[in-house]
């Protein structure tokens, strides 16, 4: 090959190369750019009390009896005798659109009494009706556990659940509202958590419901 033919291949892939390296490099002109912008209207509503909670418990033993005007709730493992807590809360005073979404929602309870030993209690969303007057003989039915709460030894002390996917379904999809279940696996142990009603005195007490949530 003559040196004038070297040299043309080499400038014809120094063009190629060029060519690529300035392809790579394009930029999309300021004039074509959006320069627009979204905001997304947050908002919080905490929901407690009498007028936004109904809560109850239910007790084996007592199978007959109802116990909504309580100012504790129940729990405990005692085989025959075993206690169960319920509670859910009314979102209409939210006033949250169903084309929005809950980014997050968080039952808080209060243990008013803590049992002599930790205890593992399972947390159940209620899938049929139920009201304060509900008795062990007329306890709703209830999916498997999805959280769990350990709750010391320690009495006037708040334990959260996340709730977040139960709530985003009850704003989107308008579906029942039926709430959440507390229990404890049947043993011999004769042990119980005390928790804090909306029918207690002190604020702190009552149950909670926290959402975080987008318009």
């Amino acid at each position: 090959m003559t040196l004038r033919r070297v040299l043309l291949v080499m400038l014809a892939t120094v063009g190629i190369g060029g060519g690529v390296a300035y392809a790579a490099t394009l930029t999309v002109g300021s004039g074509h750019l959006w320069a627009g912008g979204q905001t997304l209207t947050k908002g919080t509503c905490t929901l407690q009390g009498t007028s936004s909670t109904t809560d109850t418990y239910v007790d084996e033993n007592s199978p007959a009896s109802s116990f909504g005007g309580a100012t504790t709730l129940s729990v405990g493992p005692k085989t025959n005798k075993r206690t169960w807590m319920l509670v859910r809360f009314d979102l209409s005073s939210c006033g949250i659109p169903t084309t929005g979404g809950a980014d997050s929602a968080t039952l808080n309870l209060r243990i008013t009494t803590a049992p002599g030993s930790s205890q593992s209690l399972d947390v159940s969303t209620i899938s049929s009706t139920w009201s304060g007057s509900t008795t062990w003989n007329t306890v709703p039915s209830i999916g498997s556990p999805f959280a769990s709460i350990t709750t010391g030894t320690t009495s006037n002390v708040t334990k959260s659940v996340t709730v977040t996917a139960d709530v985003d379904a009850l704003i989107k999809n308008s579906s029942a509202n039926y709430g959440w279940l507390v229990s404890e696996a049947s043993s011999a142990s004769n042990v119980t958590t005390l928790f804090g009603s909306s029918e207690n005195g002190t604020s702190s007490n009552q149950p909670q419901l926290v959402i975080n949530y987008e318009k």
